[in-house]
């Protein structure tokens, strides 16, 4: 619950300051599937005119910064680092790239429930195909198992024909229809 609370007051901030977000990342899985825990918070942050230096300085002082922009090995992106003091939970923010999926799941993002507020969240259908272009490229146990949980909560609801498009384009689909096969038949736990 704590991590919750954490992304919320990154999410109150960049309302503050208008900046579009996402939450993407292991929390977006939690809410379209089954929830585990996490250290981290990710964020895909539409700029504008807004700078990185601009969000990093009003989530001070409350956020440390590291001022460092790091490249995400995984991702193929820069990223900002923000943590807490008193925990180990970090915060990584994005800034949305010219990417056509990156584009896409940004234009498809969908407003959610998350501890009391509506937050805008990457859609179940993208937090699949994100992950299936991590899993190609790191092979992290987490994300296939991302991927099984938002597929076995949320299969009767998917739009397949848009996770099919972007697999065939990732050259992921023969990796998704591989994990399918292993998810055994659950009742849907979500009402949409």
């Amino acid at each position: 619950m704590q991590d919750q609370a954490i992304a919320l007051e990154v999410i109150e901030g960049l309302d503050q300051l208008g900046v579009p977000y996402m939450v993407v990342g292991s929390l977006s899985s939690n809410v379209h599937g089954i929830p585990r825990a996490t250290h981290d918070a990710d964020f895909v942050l539409q700029l504008g005119q807004t700078s990185f230096a601009t969000v990093l300085r009003h989530l001070e002082p409350r956020f440390q910064s590291d001022r460092q922009l790091r490249f995400e090995g995984v991702t193929g992106t820069k990223r900002h680092i923000l943590s807490l003091n008193e925990t180990d939970f970090k915060v990584e923010l994005f800034a949305l790239t010219d990417d056509a999926f990156d584009q896409s799941r940004f234009a498809r993002r969908c407003r959610r429930q998350f501890l009391g507020r509506d937050v805008y969240l990457q859609s179940a259908e993208d937090v699949i195909v994100q992950k299936l272009r991590w899993l190609e490229r790191a092979d992290r146990p987490k994300d296939r198992e991302d991927i099984a949980s938002v597929v076995g909560v949320r299969q009767n609801s998917l739009d397949w024909e848009y996770i099919h498009h972007w697999c065939d384009q990732h050259g992921t689909r023969a990796l998704l229809d591989e994990i399918r096969k292993t998810i055994p038949p659950m009742p849907s736990l979500v009402s949409e």
